[in-house]
């Protein structure tokens, strides 16, 4: 007769077997959905890279990928996947073709989790991922979009109602649901969209990468100041009153330079290279940028006059490059700044107030390397995005499991 095998023996298979069993029940596949290829990389690329280090495997999902982009993705350990979508249009039939793609692409892939961010992908994924039977969905609301920002036409508001409707449908399928700041929350709470059942998460944004944005020494004040702003060229990121403040002001002062960064947007809110040509160059344009780090060492101020924001990943950059701050006081852009501490917060749409804010700056340069101190402090102190993603992998419930 063959040897028999051993109590021991048998604990130690048994055990072995058990221990693989629970590994693969705890290896999750999750789904990122987003509206805009480039932006998975620059805003969840580390995200991405914690989630694969803690055992799961991750599938990003957006419409624009070119092939760049996806190696760049499959060197982090995740996986690319095209579905269609039209970012800025408000065509129901293209929304409608994306939401039944992602759909299918859910019904195949059979995800574990899905988190769709920015508006649309934040609806179509939590409806599409209720429709195909996923077990975990969590949007997060980035920001709120366009149609919630304050003012607006009549077109606006037949926007923000169904923008409303879709809210209500999709957080009506989640099982939780992030923001970047607790404005939008109370913001959206209060057209009644949020279930009273639904956990609410708030984490810092997307974090910002102290080792990749390091504080870099304030420049030469003898050249005269130079202000930065980095946004695509949409009016709701206050590209026209940067242009106005930057044009009475250097009227004054005629050293001081504005910059600005960032790729043209069509549709209705854009805001053309054409259009800052009314200003007379005072706005020096350098189209998009691939690396924005040797544009905040050039600058003295960072400048961000958005009428709204989920936590403004430019300004978070800036400030971990130890640059003062002059934004909006309104959502999302006030939790970036203590008044007087490390910058200055003025009114939205308000360009006159943006430019005294500025011209702050300009009268008192000696304050411009302590605030920009105080910037990098506040960065490390609450947006390192190291903080930032062990909240992120805790709500998603993809803790590591060694």
């Amino acid at each position: 007769m063959g040897r028999q095998p051993t109590n021991t023996s048998l604990n130690i298979e048994m055990a072995t077997d058990i221990a693989r069993a629970e590994n693969e029940v705890r290896t999750k596949k999750v789904a990122l959905v987003a509206s805009y290829a480039p932006s998975i990389l620059s805003f969840r690329g580390r995200l991405i890279a914690d989630i694969v280090a803690a055992g799961h495997e991750v599938y990003c999902l957006a419409p624009d990928f070119d092939r760049d982009t996806i190696e760049e993705i499959r060197a982090l350990g995740a996986s690319a996947m095209s579905y269609p979508l039209a970012r800025t249009g408000t065509n129901p039939l293209d929304d409608f073709t994306a939401l039944r793609s992602l759909t299918r692409i859910f019904r195949t892939l059979r995800p574990d989790v899905v988190m769709g961010y920015t508006a649309k992908p934040a609806i179509y994924s939590s409806i599409a991922a209720h429709w195909a039977g996923v077990a975990h969905i969590v949007p997060m609301l980035t920001g709120l979009g366009y149609a919630f920002l304050e003012g607006g036409g009549r077109k606006t508001d037949l926007i923000r109602k169904s923008s409303t409707f879709l809210y209500k449908r999709a957080l009506s399928r989640a099982d939780g649901v992030i923001f970047h700041n607790r404005d939008d929350y109370l913001h959206l709470k209060s057209y009644g969209v949020i279930p009273d059942r639904l956990p609410v998460h708030i984490v810092r944004g997307s974090g910002v990468d102290l080792d990749h944005y390091k504080s870099s020494p304030i420049p030469s004040l003898s050249g005269g100041i130079v202000f930065l702003m980095i946004a695509r060229l949409v009016k709701y990121k206050g590209v026209r009153e940067y242009c106005l403040a930057a044009t009475a002001i250097k009227k004054e002062y005629p050293n001081t330079r504005w910059l600005l960064a960032g790729p043209e947007e069509a549709g209705p809110a854009g805001f053309s290279v054409e259009n800052l040509r009314e200003f007379g160059g005072a706005v020096e344009y350098l189209g998009p940028q691939n690396d924005v780090r040797q544009l905040y060492e050039q600058a003295h101020i960072y400048v961000l006059p958005s009428y709204g924001e989920g936590l403004p990943r430019t300004v978070l950059e800036a400030m971990a490059s130890g640059r003062p701050i002059v934004t909006t006081d309104t959502r999302g852009c006030r939790d970036t700044v203590d008044e007087v501490v490390n910058g200055c917060l003025v009114p939205i749409r308000d360009w006159s107030a943006l430019a005294d804010g500025m011209e702050f700056f300009i009268k008192h340069p000696d304050l411009i390397s302590p605030m920009g101190m105080a910037s990098r402090q506040k960065v490390e102190r609450l947006f390192d995005v190291r903080k930032v993603n062990r909240d992120m992998i805790r709500i998603l419930g993809l803790e590591s499991q060694e």
